[in-house]
């Protein structure tokens, strides 16, 4: 297979990228915060651009958990702050992260890139911008995207309060799912507004919550990779009424002191406790999701941030759920990364498993330029989405489908250059790997049109 440098300069490339340029995007994954929240925030290159992936690189380098919550301060000087921050920054120039920050500051604000000679220039270009109507100008107008998938939960804001012009959200339901204390039933309680004494009673009151957020959801997610193995056994109802009467039965709160400090928390359950219950409530979301015709996300892979244990997120670990929910359509983010070819088996495998491009092209280009090429040769087309972008900055998401752009379109020419894909054939899968392929899994009856009140 040919590099990337003779494929770019090819007549395949030029045909394509110009079809992949024009592409409308479904964005299958976003953590942007509320407009009006960032546009609230004293904006400038380092307290806005590095709230997270970067600065996991910034970590990984050698500079300091201390260091990083400094350079992210806007109230400490622009100039103190870089001077800290530089020599990290050219330690991971390299990365994709890196590269997805200096893409979108030259494409939105005009600068060559994050350096020495711009971020005081950058900063007050992004102060000028950081207005209402900058989330439309970024995602809509200049990234190309018609709608994304929202996963808005771990960040305060409820599905029923999203921007549905620019976002269709998706829920954990990790109040449910995650309970490990009795604190955390009785917030249900008042949540829910009704008594919850039992098992039966949780499982009612979620079924009942799932009902009423239903209408405003495009999918639901689940995400503890970050905190556990992600296999789900099949547990029984009396294994996980033992955890819930465990967890019912606690006192409430227990004091801790730690290094003069002395407060109360509420007391709780370990993980590894915990998990009949929560493996039977996931199995529970699933079945809901089922019901109410939602596809399912479920995070593998590399975790966000520094030191966690990428094991628990092998998408092997879901089999027995693709097994038992033929009817569940399962979204697996990130490309499984860095098991890509053991994903490519499961969706090859599996009807109702789907791969996400979620973060990939960002965290590795290379890697997706790689998997996407060995998946399009295993997996029916119609189950890769093609981009999410992941972010927590609206710039990044502008970064990162520059990113993906290039990268399906080099992936592509290849593909023509060398596998025997017409040019006709290239520009029908760039467009199902941007938008068609998303479409159909999340609004099998077009994209919504209206705002849920």
């Amino acid at each position: 297979m040919g590099g990337v440098k003779s494929v770019v300069n090819s007549e395949s490339y030029a045909e394509i990228r110009r079809v992949v340029d024009r592409a409308r995007v479904i964005d299958s994954h976003e953590h942007l915060a509320p407009e009006e929240h960032r546009v609230k925030e004293d904006v400038d290159a380092l307290a806005t651009l590095f709230p997270h992936y970067a600065s996991s690189d910034l970590v990984s380098s050698g500079m300091s958990i201390e260091d990083l919550i400094y350079v992210r301060n806007p109230k400490t000087p622009l100039k103190q702050r870089w001077d800290r921050f530089s020599p990290y920054w050219e330690k991971m120039q390299n990365t994709g992260y890196a590269r997805a920050l200096n893409i979108a500051v030259k494409g939105l604000y005009g600068v060559e890139g994050i350096g020495e000679d711009t971020y005081v220039e950058l900063s007050k270009r992004m102060k000028e911008a950081n207005k209402k109507g900058l989330y439309r100008w970024i995602l809509k107008e200049k990234s190309g995207i018609d709608i994304a998938i929202a996963d808005v939960e771990p960040f305060g804001l409820k599905v029923t309060e999203v921007d549905r012009e620019l976002f269709a959200p998706v829920s954990r339901f990790e109040d449910f799912v995650l309970v490990k204390e009795r604190a955390a039933v009785n917030a249900l309680e008042r949540r829910c507004g009704s008594g919850i004494h039992t098992l039966d009673d949780l499982v009612k009151a979620f079924e009942s919550e799932f009902q009423r957020l239903r209408p405003y959801l495009a999918g639901v997610k689940i995400a503890l990779a970050y905190n556990r193995i992600i296999h789900f056994e099949k547990t029984t109802h009396s294994e996980a009424e033992k955890v819930f009467n465990r967890i019912y039965s606690q006192r409430g709160f227990k004091t801790l002191e730690v290094e003069g400090w002395r407060g109360r928390i509420p007391e709780g359950i370990s993980w590894e406790d915990a998990k009949p219950f929560q493996d039977f409530m996931v199995h529970k979301m699933i079945q809901l999701a089922i019901r109410h015709n939602l596809p399912v996300q479920i995070h593998t892979g590399l975790q966000e941030g520094n030191e966690n244990i990428v094991s628990n997120s092998n998408p092997i670990h879901l089999v027995n759920l693709f097994l038992e929910y033929r009817e569940a359509k399962v979204d697996i983010f990130h490309g499984g990364y860095p098991y890509l070819s053991e994903l490519a088996t499961l969706a090859k495998n599996f009807q109702n498993v789907y791969i996400d491009m979620a973060w990939l092209h960002v965290l590795s280009p290379a890697a997706s330029r790689r998997a996407l090429s060995e998946w399009l040769d295993t997996v029916p087309a119609n189950k890769i989405i093609g981009f999410g972008g992941d972010y927590r900055v609206v710039e990044g998401v502008y970064g990162h489908v520059m990113m993906a752009r290039e990268n399906i379109a080099h992936t592509l020419a290849e593909k023509v250059e060398y596998d025997g894909y017409t040019i006709e054939e290239a520009s029908f899968l760039a467009e199902r790997l941007l938008r068609g392929n998303a479409l159909e899994l999340f609004f099998p009856k077009g994209l919504p049109r209206r705002r849920l009140k």
